[in-house]
């Protein structure tokens, strides 16, 4: 089955044959992805049939190799320490070795393997005749020979093709992508481990749809059009399941690593965290990847026009409106009527709060949320540029913590460059003291006190100095609602 899951061995997975990636992003589906890994490469697994040898044979030469992929020699080439097995350790075949005629075969088979100089052995002390511990020959001949046996192919030409794949991705990415960068590390990181990343897989068949993804990523970066994830998924790999399946974890890795190393420098690189569920969905969010259409709600006395000249008044829907990300990427314009503040909120359940207790019909109130994504950026954008034309003030109202001045950052660098935060200082700290909650995450506060001095956070200067004196912040839902 070609998107079923692959069959993989106990050392290594069989490794489809290396193609040219095409030179422009053309999604055609299933064909295109199997043209993107190239042929299964079955066939290389050496040139001794492996049904020359019997089944001990390959069970040995298994075993041995397992213990070689993971030990000094595989990695430096050379180790004093023997790469080897106790006969008394194979569990898989234990029962097996109770009977004499299978302990004369196995014994047989070790001998085999010994006469062609892939292993040597030596006897138990107590009993002559009893094999003790096997070893594999540490030599590229015999190796490679213990590969063929085994049936399989040589962990060193997987690492070797795959780091050549993950080249001719970059080679189609512009020089300065910050894809192909995380990508060129990674290629280094693996020829000199000779072991995949954490980012990839022993399933070459899903190292290979992260490559596309990612190429698609890439491609997409200008653009950042919405899109669901199984139609997506379809495009790419010709199944809308495979992205949910078999990538998604890794990608959303990727995206992590990728933000916070690469694009954002808050973490030294190869430093590992956990990413959350909602973390996820915003990493993929802000790529234009979605579960499903995003929906953005806002109350206010406006009109949008759209590409097509039609228009919309939301004026009358005094207790909230919405429009999915479809149609905000099809706003041309946006046009206030007696709106005299536009106020941002982060979090929902504030947002619905406001709405009901504290809006006034003078209002533009819309919710943030937790992320941004590109087509809630063109919409936000629109309200931007008609606050900024019509002389109106913009405020942000967040949570008072790092998370929340970032988030006001990126709304006033890449919407709204006179954005005024609203509820985020030091005395709405002190008047709601009773529900501050500690300050005790070291990395937020070494990242507090980077940002003192970033000119972009000049208007929390003095609210993050009073959180890492008292260490303290306060989230926004925490505000009693009175």
């Amino acid at each position: 089955m070609i998107f079923g899951k692959m069959k993989t061995e106990s050392v290594s997975a069989k490794v489809p044959g290396i193609q040219e990636i095409p030179g422009t992003f053309n999604v055609q589906g299933k064909k295109d992805f199997l043209e993107f890994m190239g042929e299964a490469a079955s066939d290389k697994a050496g040139d001794v049939p492996a049904e020359e040898y019997g089944k001990y044979e390959k069970y040995i030469a298994t075993e041995l190799l397992a213990k070689y992929e993971n030990s000094k020699a595989y990695r430096e080439g050379s180790s004093t320490r023997k790469t080897a097995v106790r006969v008394d350790q194979l569990s898989d075949i234990e029962d097996e070795l109770e009977d004499d005629d299978k302990r004369k075969e196995f014994s047989e088979a070790v001998e085999k393997l010994k006469s062609l100089g892939v292993v040597d052995f030596s006897y138990d002390k107590d009993d002559a005749q009893a094999i003790d511990r096997i070893w594999l020959i540490i030599e590229d001949k015999s190796v490679r020979d213990a590969y063929r046996i085994a049936g399989l192919r040589p962990k060193i030409d997987i690492i070797n093709e795959f780091t050549e794949k993950i080249e001719g991705t970059i080679k189609n990415m512009l020089p300065d992508s910050i894809y192909a960068a995380f990508l060129k590390d990674q290629a280094e990181q693996i020829r000199e481990r000779k072991n995949f990343t954490r980012y990839f897989t022993d399933d070459i068949r899903q190292n290979f749809g992260i490559l596309r993804f990612i190429l698609f990523l890439d491609s997409n970066e200008e653009n950042k059009k919405e899109q669901m994830e199984r139609v997506l998924s379809t495009r790419l790999f010709g199944d809308s399941k495979f992205f949910e399946r078999e990538i998604r974890a890794k990608v959303i890795l990727i995206l992590h690593t990728i933000k916070h190393e690469y694009e954002e420098g808050l973490a030294a690189k190869g430093s590992q965290s956990i990413v959350t569920v909602d973390e996820g969905e915003q990493l993929l969010a802000e790529k234009g990847i979605v579960r499903y259409p995003e929906i953005f709600e806002f109350a206010g006395c406006i009109s949008v026009i759209f590409d097509d000249g039609r228009s919309a008044d939301f004026s009358t829907q005094t207790y909230g409106a919405c429009i999915n990300a479809s149609m905000a990427e099809r706003v041309t314009s946006v046009t206030f009527r007696d709106v005299e503040r536009v106020l941002f909120i982060e979090n929902k359940s504030v947002y619905v709060w406001y709405l009901s207790k504290q809006r006034k019909d003078n209002e533009l109130v819309l919710y943030h949320g937790h992320f941004v994504s590109p087509a809630k950026g063109m919409w936000f954008k629109c309200i931007a540029d008609e606050a900024e034309r019509s002389g109106v003030r913009v405020g942000f109202w967040g949570d008072i913590d790092f998370s929340g001045f970032r988030k006001f950052v990126r709304l006033k660098r890449n919407s709204c460059p006179s954005l005024e935060p609203y509820e985020m200082g030091v005395k709405t700290l002190q008047v709601f003291s009773k529900f501050v909650v500690p300050l005790d995450n070291e990395k937020e506060k070494e990242h507090l006190r980077n940002v003192l001095t970033d000119d972009d956070y000049y208007s929390f200067r003095h609210v993050i100095n009073y959180m890492l004196e008292n260490k303290v912040r306060l989230e926004q839902e925490n505000i009693p609602a009175e």
